[in-house]
């Protein structure tokens, strides 16, 4: 019984009417404003992740190319010099090049047209890896002259050259992808703003059309006059 005349106590205090009606479609707005607020900074933080995606996968195929040209220059110095010191350049690339061929194919595996272009470069990485190792094997049996020969032989099928173009393409298509991620994350950063505005106007507009309701029907809240033996 004592809880019953609590609540009692409870609406008539402060339940009334008015104060449902300024509370509830205030509150139905804000909370409609929170979920769009929540839905739009995640469509931003997901493009936002993609333009970092982007620029990663821009960095290795630096990185690749980097690799290979230390691996080039370290075989070069051995076939000048025939010290193995300046092996330790190319023996160096072949591990980075092993992961960073790994990482690359596991960055662009969302992307069919970049899969082929990486499928084509991994083809024309094995080929110049293999031409510098056998060149380095032929140096070590048969001596510089037989390994100037098949250098020479290697330039000729300007495998690097072909590889360069093959990157050059990676890094295009990763720039144009880039392009259009930065664009949706400007419309998504505009997104944002606009629902922030839109929904303080909302509950502006929600209050006010409370207030003239109110203020027509003559209800206020902090005037609330109830006989003591009046039925609920």
């Amino acid at each position: 019984m004592r809880a019953l005349l609590s609540w009692r106590h409870l609406r008539r205090t402060y339940l009334t009417t008015p104060t449902l009606l300024r509370v509830v479609p205030t509150g139905a707005v804000l909370l409609v404003g929170i979920l769009a607020t929540v839905w739009t900074h995640s469509l931003l933080n997901e493009q936002r992740d993609l333009v970092v995606h982007t620029y990663e996968v821009i960095d290795t195929t630096k990185d690749v190319l980097i690799g290979l040209d230390d691996a080039e220059t370290g075989q070069r110095g051995y076939l000048i010099s025939g010290d193995r010191r300046y092996l330790a350049p190319y023996n160096g690339a072949l591990e980075r090049l092993d992961s960073l061929r790994a990482r690359l194919a596991t960055q662009i595996s969302d992307n069919a047209a970049q899969v082929a272009r990486v499928g084509t470069l991994s083809t024309l990485i094995d080929g110049k890896l293999g031409e510098l190792k056998d060149s380095i094997a032929l140096y070590d049996e048969a001596g510089a002259e037989a390994a100037r020969r098949r250098e020479i032989a290697m330039m000729e099928r300007a495998t690097m050259d072909q590889i360069r173009v093959v990157i050059g393409a990676i890094t295009d298509g990763e720039k144009q992808l880039l392009s259009e991620r930065s664009a949706e994350v400007d419309s998504d950063e505009n997104r944002v703003r606009l629902v922030a505005i839109l929904i303080g106007l909302a509950s502006l507009l929600t209050r006010t059309g409370v207030e003239f309701y109110l203020a027509r029907k003559g209800l206020d809240v902090r005037v609330v006059t109830r006989h003591p033996n009046a039925a609920d």
